[in-house]
């Protein structure tokens, strides 16, 4: 795998996993945080073998191409790799004396998918090249992210919701991923099934599409809700009101955010692809000079920029402001 293909498939897992932990005002040990990515990327290993093992249970000739898809995208996918993700939030991140507001479940569970999607990321490029790195920056990547946020959020209120809701909420959290990774995944196991399968999943390639959609904006809506109560605390504010950006300024920093992402994802492909040539002694002596200017133009410029971008995307607007005196003054 060259380095430019790797940086394409890990870069974009690090651009939206810095936008969940910026979202997030009391940030939470870098160690768990570590601790939580690798032990995702760890998922990758016992989901691939159970995929493996799915695939040989189920029979193409038998279920015929709809059947054999939907069993991998909802038994073998979904199912195998959402809980593997669960037992690392459950059972790890919910676990830790760090977890104890719920913001932090949705910034535990996007740690931990995409920890798992960094290395299927890295996967998928190796094999198929720049084509799959562009289409899974674009729709996977999120996709995950959507995944273990919704998965994180719902941990989270299991354990800080009402207690009797508490089981209806654990398994929301592991249904509602399974659901939105299953449909995302199942017309595009359709399309590659022989005897008929591209022909039957050409009027259902939206729903991949609509599934990061819906997925993201839902998960962005909760984040400005777990966020805005992470103002201070309930003693010192008795009611908050929430003050949203003007819708200007959203649509705004989303320009920044993506604007930001493009530019430092290319300023870093070229930058690594012109590195990887210098490194590997394809560059005659003459040529060193122009390649030094021309890396700072078209790669390391962009790069900085595009950063810059995403950081200015990333800034936290005044969410809330306090209705009332504090209760210790009335």
């Amino acid at each position: 795998m060259t380095l430019p293909l790797f940086g394409a498939a890990v870069v974009p897992t690090v651009l939206v996993l810095w936008y969940f932990l910026a979202r997030d005002a009391n940030p939470e040990p870098r160690g768990v945080l570590w601790r939580t990515f690798w032990l995702g990327v760890a998922t990758t290993i016992p989901a691939g073998l159970a995929e493996v093992a799915e695939a040989q249970l189920l029979e193409p000739a038998q279920l015929g191409p709809l059947g054999a898809s939907l069993g991998s995208a909802f038994l073998g996918a979904a199912l195998c790799e959402e809980l593997l993700k669960f037992c690392v939030v459950y059972y790890y991140c919910a676990r830790q004396p760090a977890f104890d507001e719920p913001m932090d479940g949705i910034v535990y569970g996007v740690t931990a998918s995409l920890g798992f999607a960094t290395l299927e990321n890295i996967l998928y490029v190796a094999d198929n090249g720049m084509g799959v790195a562009v289409v899974r920056a674009l729709l996977a990547v999120p996709g995950h992210a959507c995944y273990g946020a919704i998965m994180g959020y719902f941990v989270a209120l299991s354990r800080f919701g009402p207690r009797e809701r508490r089981r209806a909420n654990l398994a929301l959290s592991l249904a509602v991923p399974m659901a939105l990774h299953g449909a995302y995944d199942a017309p595009l196991f359709l399309l590659s099934q022989p005897n008929g399968g591209a022909d039957a999943a050409l009027p259902w390639l939206w729903v991949p599409v609509a599934v990061v959609v819906l997925g993201w904006r839902y998960t962005v809506r909760r984040v400005r809700e777990l966020a805005a109560a992470q103002i201070g605390p309930a003693a010192a504010v008795a009611e908050v009101e929430v003050v949203r950006s003007p819708g200007s300024r959203r649509v705004v920093r989303w320009i920044q955010l993506g604007s930001g992402a493009l530019l430092a994802g290319w300023g870093g492909l070229v930058s690594l692809a012109i590195a990887a040539a210098v490194a590997l002694d394809t560059v005659q002596p003459e040529e060193v000079a122009p390649l030094a200017v021309g890396t700072a133009v078209v790669g390391l410029l962009p790069l900085a920029v595009g950063l810059l971008l995403f950081r200015k995307g990333l800034a936290r607007p005044t969410m809330a402001r306090p209705t009332m005196q504090p209760l210790s003054s009335v």
